[in-house]
């Protein structure tokens, strides 16, 4: 009894480190189901436990108005976007092979109408081309726009560009990132965050916009 009683504790111990092994090594490729469940569970956590960095335009200063995103309609620029309005700009690794990513594009379509009803649009900003953008919206039937930013010169712009990366396919992505926007293109909220495996949950987003000054 004693040896299938070792037997099986040094079983379960041995499972429990393969999966705490996984979580913390979690791969940048896979489904977008995989990274979810590679992810801490959600949890009722305000603005200061969000593992955020200094980078990026600070609050206040104003945004790069002239930055061009494309999209599936042509071109628009930053100006164009605020002048409709108070904007929210989800700054994203790829929608092609970042399953965090693709993770967080899916779930913040949850808040589109919360952010309509505070009054600001939603826009999720990459480096993907407006083919690859397009494509990922209408699988996941996003109902917010994505807009393309190829040569990553918004990114740079936004000063969200992550150094990490100087060759590869990641070269040019930005930091996840939440920057919110005024019509008079005021930078009025942001969170940038450190590592690009934890994101804001929906309920952090919305409290980022509620912060804004």
């Amino acid at each position: 009894m004693t040896s299938i009683r070792s037997t099986v504790l040094a079983a379960a111990s041995a499972l429990a480190l393969t999966a705490c092994g996984t979580a913390e090594t979690a791969p940048e490729n896979g489904d977008a189901e995989s990274a979810a469940s590679q992810m801490p569970k959600a949890e009722p956590l305000g603005l200061e436990d969000l593992p955020t960095i200094d980078a990026g335009l600070t609050l206040g200063e104003t945004a790069p108005l002239d930055s061009v995103f494309q999209t599936e309609d042509g071109q628009a620029s930053l100006s164009e976007i605020v002048a409709k309005g108070p904007a929210v700009l989800v700054f994203t690794r790829s929608v092609e092979w970042c399953p965090f990513c693709q993770t967080q594009l899916k779930g913040i379509n949850g808040i589109v109408s919360d952010l309509e009803q505070r009054g600001y649009t939603l826009y999720g900003v990459s480096y993907d081309s407006v083919e690859s953008q397009n494509r990922f919206s209408k699988n996941q039937m996003l109902n917010y726009r994505m807009l393309s930013d190829e040569s990553s010169a918004a990114i740079d712009a936004f000063g969200l560009r992550d150094p990490q990366y100087t060759e590869g396919k990641a070269v040019g992505v930005p930091y996840a990132s939440v920057v919110v926007i005024d019509t008079s293109g005021k930078i009025t909220a942001k969170s940038v965050s450190g590592d690009y495996r934890k994101r804001p949950t929906n309920e952090q987003v919305l409290a980022i916009v509620d912060s804004a000054s």
